[in-house]
This record gives C-alpha cells, structure tokens and sequence, in this order.
C-alpha cells in the first residue's frame, strides 16, 4: 500500500522530478562527451610508442619529441624538512581523476606513519598503488600544510618542465601500461620510486608543454565542474524525494 496526494498533485511532484530527471542526464552527457574527449585527445596529442611526433598538435610545433627518463626531468619523493604540527592530510582515496575530493585536519603526534610527503605549488602526486586508476593530482595551492600520503610519488618538476603537461604525460594510456609493467603485487599492485624514475616518456619543448597542459587543464575544469553539479542534483534530487513523500 502507498499514499497518494490527488491527481494535480501528483502531476505537479512528477513534473518537478521529471525536469531533475532532465537535468541530471544533461550533466551525465555532457560529462561522458568531456571524457571521451579528454581520453582522445591524450592519445592524438602524445607521440605513438614508436613515433617522435604527435598525430595532433597546436599550430607552430613540428619539431620532434625527446625521450628521457622521469628521473631526468623531475626530482622524485624531495626530502621534506619539517611537517607541520597541525596539517591537511591527503590519503589514498582523496583524489578522484584530477580532483582532490577531500582533506582531513590531522595533528603531527597522532598522524598515519604515512603522512610525510609536503606539498609544494607545482608538485605532481601521482598514485603508485592501482596506478591503472589514474587519481593523480598537480598542486597549485598556495597553502604550506598540506600533506600527502606516501602512496603516492610526489613529483617535482625541474625547470623547463611543465606541471600540467606532466600532469597529462601521468594519465595517458602509455604511461599507465609502462608503469604496470614495473608493478609487484597483484590485488594491490604498485611501483617504486627508483622504477617510477627509470620509466621512460617523450617531451617537447617547454613552450609546446604549456599549451598542451593549458588545454587539458581547461578540460580537467570542465570535467570538474560537471561532476559536481552531477553530485548536487542528484543529491537535491535524493532529498526532494525524501521530503516531498509521506
């Protein structure tokens, strides 16, 4: 047995849920295209495994790729000097694709023995632990207490290396198969630092590095933002039925 309203009610309350149910397929939509896109894109804009050029890239570019070795273009796991007494700490499971979802405010004397990795602006924190899942995260935060777990590599870029373009070089697909090939383990499998150092990715020039991160960047935004408003309506939606039924 269910309670009703009357008929112009009932029309009203489906009218209301249907114009969520609308909405919440337009966000999914557009989320969907936006990641399709992204994952294409990632593959059209870095070389091919045999190649040195790109089959897309932005107009004035047409010199070749180098390949180097991570190790050669960016520090891995910096020494951090001090943690501070009181700190946001990142776990695994806080970062979502690119997005940083969640933080928690921890004190130094009862913090997780993996809580030691200092953030600093620019550094890349890419998941060593299922690296097939891609939750990596650039840190452009202007706060010093934020702290990372050590389940994943914090990666500091040298001069003339681009954040987001290194970013973008984490999450592509060859990357990823690169790395697994160094992983141990099998539930959980995950790659060291001096591996993850040893893995080899193609670069261009630092002024091509740019526009390519500015474009995923842009991209990453757009994904955000879609998810997020995904996230509230169905929230919204989820609360209205609540309270909209006896």
């Amino acid at each position: 047995k269910v309670t009703v309203p009357g008929k112009n009610e009932q029309k009203y309350v489906g009218s209301i849920l249907m114009r969520f149910d609308s909405l919440i397929a337009l966000h999914q939509r557009e989320l969907d295209n936006y990641k399709m896109l992204k994952k294409t894109m990632l593959s059209k804009m870095f070389p091919k495994n045999d190649e040195k050029y790109p089959e897309i890239r932005f107009t004035g570019f047409a010199y070749a790729w180098e390949l180097r070795k991570l190790k050669e273009i960016l520090e891995i796991n910096p020494k951090t000097e001090k943690i501070p007494d009181i700190f946001e700490y990142v776990d695994l499971g806080s970062v979502v694709g690119t997005d940083l979802i969640k933080h928690t405010k921890t004190l130094k004397e009862s913090a997780p023995s993996r809580a030691q990795r200092l953030a600093k602006k620019g550094d890349v924190f890419y998941q060593t632990v299922r690296p097939y899942q891609k939750n990596n995260y650039l840190y452009e935060l202007q706060y010093n207490n934020y702290i990372f777990s050590t389940g994943y590599a914090q990666l500091r870029p040298y001069s003339g290396v681009d954040s987001n373009f290194l970013l973008n070089c984490v999450q592509e697909e060859k990357f990823v198969t690169t790395v697994l090939n160094f992983c141990t383990g099998t539930s959980y499998p995950a790659i060291n630092s001096k591996d993850l150092g040893r893995v080899m990715i193609k670069i261009p020039k630092s002024t091509e590095q740019q526009k390519i991160g500015d474009f995923f960047k842009h991209l990453d935004e757009l994904i955000t933002l879609h998810q997020r408003e995904l996230e509230s309506l169905k929230t919204l939606k989820k609360n209205l039925l609540q309270q909209m039924f006896v």
